[in-house]
């Protein structure tokens, strides 16, 4: 098994995860695409491998409200996953209303492909050295999560497993933060360093 595939399975063991706790999920972001409609829905980036595995799987989110799912579309708490087809509008939205990316955190190299309902992302950067996922919580912030899409896909799994992500009383899904960082950890014991924060521990 290539890393590609291993990446694949990775995420589709998530996808499995999210469908016990919320069945139905997988059918709401829709069948995923071949390789050459991935390349042919983002144009404006070269593609990291980990992303092409995601969207291998499934199609991303469309905004509307899914029938007979009475859970949570998000593929962690507070983001869905971007419909593949939305990407490139996504990126160019952002930089007509971002000319100058040197005054925030989101950079033209960047593919946003989880939508916050904050109006905020995670993004994977498309440097030949630098795949890391990022997440730009408001205009002059970035954080610097995992170095890479699998690293990120074992993060939130782990999250899920440990009960970070959870369902509360009212079916909403919920964050337990310091738990979610310790995990983040966990994966980049440089997190604090990289993002200029101070250690918990």
């Amino acid at each position: 098994m290539n890393e590609r595939e291993n990446i694949q399975q990775y995420f589709i063991n998530l996808l499995k995860i999210i469908e016990n706790q919320r069945p139905g999920y997988i059918a709401v972001l829709k069948e995923g695409l071949l390789d050459d409609e991935i390349q042919n829905s983002i144009t404006t980036h070269p593609i990291p491998e980990g992303l092409i595995a995601i969207y291998s799987c499934v199609k991303g989110y469309d905004l509307e409200l899914p029938k007979n799912f009475d859970f949570p579309t998000y593929l962690l708490p507070g983001y869905d996953l971007i419909q593949i087809d939305k990407v490139d509008s996504v990126i160019n939205r952002l930089q007509n209303v971002h000319k100058n990316p040197d005054c925030w955190g989101w950079q033209p190299d960047m593919i946003p492909f989880l939508y916050g309902s904050g109006g905020d992302y995670y993004c994977v950067r498309t440097l030949s050295d630098d795949q890391s996922v990022v997440w730009t919580p408001k205009d002059d912030v970035l954080y610097i999560i995992c170095k890479n899409i699998k690293d990120f896909i074992l993060i939130v799994t782990e999250c899920y497993k440990q009960n970070a992500y959870f369902l509360d009383e009212y079916r909403d899904l919920e964050c337990n933060y310091d738990l979610e960082e310790k995990i983040i950890v966990n994966f980049n014991p440089n997190y604090y360093y990289q993002n200029g924060l101070d250690s918990k521990e």
